[in-house]
């Protein structure tokens, strides 16, 4: 080990035996220790800076291996301090904390401290080449990045930042990293050399994430010079990049950073189509290439502590036994760390299974011979860490999955949320770090999927361009890291940090507006909810694929995220505005936060940083980047307004669609988006001059003042909207009450200024056939639904929509013979149609059309079941689906069955099927049972018809 002079100091020092010392100016240290080495110079600094030439600090290890990282400060009269560090990182972080609190000028006092979350990482998806990307570089921040993680002296200072702010993690994320960190003897040809990223211009809004599939000119799986997609940047042999890292490792073990790769899998990505090489799970080639490169890794770079692997981003999940994704993952993973540990016994590697495309027992009987423990791995907050002080996606994922039986977790927090704006809340971090699941997890790694934090690219003043990301957000980093390790530094800490970055502020005043303006982001997510990636970019109002997100976007087709799966949750459950309208409109209050209060704590956050700015802004000076930072604040709080006025319009939206009668609502509506719009026009007036736009992999340009066309469109469309098409029912009045077995006829009468393009009737629910005359009168001659009415209530429900696409609803209640209370609504819950019946099929591929409920269910090739809207065939929108579990097309057919009461898919064939991946619960009594899908549009597991149905389970009600 390159640093073994400096353990066996520390080992004398143990027993007493007394260590050469070094003396930097006023600091002395073992001088063979670097992580000793970097405090006593950041002392030396911080001393200068504070006038304290008197200072002399002692840096010494008293090694104590059941506090990792802690250390004790000790003071004796003013000018004399000790420190004791449980080992070299514990004797660093005592060091740093006493040059802070020199720079800061905090008193030096006597104190202990250990680490409050034991491992703190960052997530850095590392885009090693063009040819080996990381999971997707079709973003400018990637593709711009690509040099500078070959650049050692970027390296050095990110570094350097990580150790100060008490990361002692380091992860790097890439589909497959080996190419650019190995050369192997048995596959010579499996090396990336050389450094290449993509020419300007062929990356496009909306690209596919998998390059090599728009690329690959001659179809071998690799992007080549010869393809004329990419352009060389630097001349590097393969022996050169291990140099490099070697030295990158160096510098990361010198600070008290563990090294951690991760990989998707199955990619071979610069190996692939070499020596049989191929991105196969059973191709015996492949696991011994990703086998023998694991070993080599981890002996090429001892500082290696972990590896982490997702099962199967793009394997084959189907199969099952020799090669399944989890017996692939420990054959190449799993060995190769075991092959270095039986050459090097004393030598700690932990493997971390992503437990993201698996499940428990599978990987537990994969690992069965695996000689020490797994840990596993989990999306906290899935895609969006600025959304809940407590995110309770972990109740659904892994307590639910039962992972916390035998392993440890890492919470992978993941930022797709901030990329452009300075943030920092010590009180959310604080929070959020606090309600973790402390006995169960390992700690975390924060980082994004779809941005690489290296150098900032985007800033149009020179002064500020070209800084490593952690420069630019270095309130952000120091926050996560620093609260992380000691969770007690308060608001007193913080402000002295603010003063010290920004002499002359108002740090008190500084500290209330970044952080009132820091709360927006989380609220806007809490508010709408899609957890997968890039499913809102707030800073842009945008979404994966789909452009600008609009009001429907937003707020009438998203939930608000859940909130109460805990008790004492401490940010309240959002309503959505649909239920909200509901209640109001019925003189009903819901527990939860309202829309309208949601708006009301937007508008309060960017009020309060507005009135501070207005002191703040006197305070600048010729300090650049305390009025970027100013800027990002004042942006962010017309960010905050914009959305404010959007779910403003929202709620009144909601209110005009479940009664038409409240046009006073739609013109409100109407107003708070126009308001939207000058709130976005301040946001980009801001913007304009401070950053270049920039290409976001996953969702488009972060162009706000091109977004601003989309937002004026939205005043227009919903403009629209209030020509509602009027309906009436000419024969018959809401509350009608008619004989048994009446044949009923229906008159209808709909008009509009715009025309009527299309008019539909329903009866409880069921859609009965289109008439051509207006006014349309349905009978039962027309249609068998209406003949000989039996007792019950019937809900006749009118639907008109013209030709600008807005539509009119007109619902009356009618009742035949003598109808008992409690029967009012229960038709929708009625059984319209069985889908399967016990032992039956439904094969990938298949479809069952339901006419009368517009609507049809398919099992597609992924293996997920869904209910679509219209007629198969016709792209139908989604009313509720399983997931299916499959990223690649697959040798194996999925199928669907009803099973002893239990809709189940496999994954497999009919005969002997393999992978369940889809089971509803199973019931408690015997059958038979039905698999049917209700008036309601709901699937249900069922026993029994008409008044004795009994059902087992129903999927959600979306409509």
């Amino acid at each position: 080990m390159r640093n073994m002079p400096g353990m066996v100091l520390r080992i004398l020092s143990a027993v007493g035996i007394l260590l050469p010392t070094c003396l930097s100016g006023s600091v002395a240290y073992d001088s063979q220790v670097p992580q000793l080495a970097f405090a006593a110079q950041e002392l030396n600094d911080a001393s200068r800076e504070a006038g304290r030439d008197d200072l002399q600090v002692s840096l010494v290890i008293e090694p104590d291996e059941s506090s990792p990282e802690a250390f004790q400060i000790r003071t004796s009269g003013r000018s004399r301090v000790r420190v004791n560090g449980a080992d070299a990182t514990g004797a660093m972080y005592g060091g740093l904390e006493v040059a802070d609190r020199l720079r800061l000028g905090i008193p030096i006092e006597d104190q202990q401290q250990a680490p409050f979350i034991k491992k703190r990482g960052i997530k850095f998806n590392i885009p090693w080449d063009a040819r080996t990307p990381s999971y997707d570089d079709t973003g400018d921040s990637a593709q711009k990045n690509i040099e500078t993680v070959w650049d050692l002296e970027f390296w050095r200072q990110y570094i350097d930042h990580l150790a100060r702010y008490r990361y002692n993690v380091l992860s790097l994320w890439s589909t497959q990293p080996y190419a650019n960190l190995v050369k192997l003897d048995d596959y010579p040809e499996a090396i990336v050399e050389d450094v290449y990223r993509m020419k300007d211009g062929l990356i496009q809004p909306h690209h596919p994430r998998d390059l090599f599939k728009s690329f690959d000119t001659d179809g071998n799986g690799a992007i080549e010079p010869e393809d004329g997609t990419i352009e060389l940047i630097k001349k590097m042999t393969i022996d050169e990049k291990i140099a490099h890292w070697q030295k990158v490792f160096d510098h990361a073990e010198d600070r008290g950073l563990e090294i951690y790769l991760f990989s998707w899998n199955v990619f071979t990505h610069g190996a692939t189509g070499k020596h049989g090489i191929t991105q196969e799970q059973d191709n015996p080639v492949t696991i011994d290439y990703m086998r023998k490169s694991v070993r080599q890794t981890l002996l090429n770079y001892p500082q290696i502590a972990g590896i982490g692997v997702t099962a199967g981003e793009n394997a084959d999940r189907t199969t099952e036994g020799e090669f399944s994704k989890e017996n692939y993952v420990f054959k190449s993973f799993g060995r190769g760390i075991m092959d270095v540990l039986e050459e090097q016994p004393d030598r700690r590697v932990r493997f971390i299974f992503r437990r993201h495309g698996t499940e428990l027992w599978l990987v537990d009987d994969a690992f069965a011979d695996y000689p020490d423990k797994v840990d596993a791995s989990t999306k906290y907050a899935v895609g969006h860490m600025y959304s809940s002080r407590r995110p309770q996606e972990w109740e659904r994922r892994v307590l639910g999955e039962g992972w916390l039986k035998d392993y440890k977790v890492w919470l992978n927090l993941r930022n797709d949320d901030i990329f452009m704006h300075r943030w920092g809340s010590p009180d959310f971090v604080r929070d959020f770090i606090n309600w973790m699941p402390h006995d169960h997890i390992r700690g975390f790694y924060m980082g994004s999927d779809g941005y690489v934090w290296a150098r900032e690219f985007t800033a149009k003043n020179a002064r500020m361009a070209g800084r490593l990301e952690i420069e630019k957000h270095w309130y952000n980093f120091r926050l996560w890291g620093q609260l992380a390790y000691n969770n007690e530094l308060g608001r007193e800490y913080w402000e002295a940090v603010l003063r010290h970055r920004f002499p002359g502020v108002n740090s008190r005043v500084l500290y209330d507006a970044w952080a009132a303006v820091s709360e927006i982001v989380p609220q806007v997510i809490r508010s709408s909810w899609s957890p997968t990636d890039a499913a809102i970019a707030v800073e842009g109002c945008m979404q994966l694929n789909g452009g600008f997100l609009s009001v429907d976007d937003m707020y009438f087709d998203r939930e608000p995220m859940i909130l109460n799966r805990i008790g004492n949750a401490p940010d309240p459950q959002v309503l959505s505005v649909t239920e909200w309208a509901r209640a109001f409109l019925a003189g009903r209050t819901l527990e939860g936060v309202t829309p309208l209060q949601v708006a009301d704590n937007l508008d309060g956050w960017a009020g309060k940083a507005k009135s501070a700015l207005q002191e703040l802004s006197r305070q600048i000076g010729d300090d650049v980047e305390l009025q970027e930072t100013l800027n990002d604040i004042e942006s962010m709080a017309h960010l905050g307004r914009y959305y404010a006025r959007k779910i403003r319009g929202a709620a009144e939206l909601a209110i005009f669609r479940e009664d038409r009668t409240q046009t006073h609502s739609h013109r409100a509506a109407v107003d708070h988006l126009k308001n939207a719009v000058d709130e976005w026009k301040s946001y980009a007036a801001i913007l304009t001059p401070q950053y270049k736009t920039q290409l976001l992999a996953r969702t488009q340009y972060l162009d706000w003042n091109r977004l601003l066309s989309d937002v004026e469109k939205e005043v227009v469309t919903i403009q629209n909207k209030a020509d509602v098409p009027v309906l009436s029912f000419r024969n018959l009045e809401d509350g009608a009450q008619l004989p048994d077995g009446t044949d009923l006829q229906v008159e209808l009468e709909a008009s509009d200024g715009h025309g009527i393009r299309d008019l539909k009737l329903r009866l409880n629910g069921l859609l009965l056939r289109p008439q051509k005359s207006n006014p349309q009168v349905w009978s039962a001659s027309s249609d068998k639904l209406l003949k000989a009415l039996t007792p019950g209530s019937y809900q006749l429900e009118a639907i008109a929509v013209d030709y600008t696409g807005v539509s009119g609803r007109q619902a009356i209640q009618i009742t035949v013979g003598d109808v008992p209370n409690g029967r009012q609504v229960r038709w929708r819950d009625a059984i319209h149609q069985v889908v399967l019946a016990e032992g039956e099929r439904l094969m990938e591929g298949g479809v069952r059309e339901f006419p009368r409920l517009e609507c049809y269910v398919e099992l597609d090739e992924e293996g997920k079941l869904g209910i679509y809207r219209g007629a198969p065939g016709g792209g139908g929108e989604e009313i509720w689906g399983t997931r299916g579990k499959d990223d690649r097309p697959s040798k194996h057919v999925q199928f669907a069955t009803l099973e002893n009461g239990r809709l189940t898919i496999y994954r497999g064939q009919p005969d002997s099927p393999k992978v369940k991946i889809y089971e509803t619960k199973e019931p408690e009594d015997h059958g038979p049972y039905q698999l049917g899908i209700t008036v309601s549009k709901r699937l249900a597991v069922f026993r029994g018809d008409g008044e004795n149905t009994e059902f087992v389970w129903r999927s959600p009600e979306r409509d």
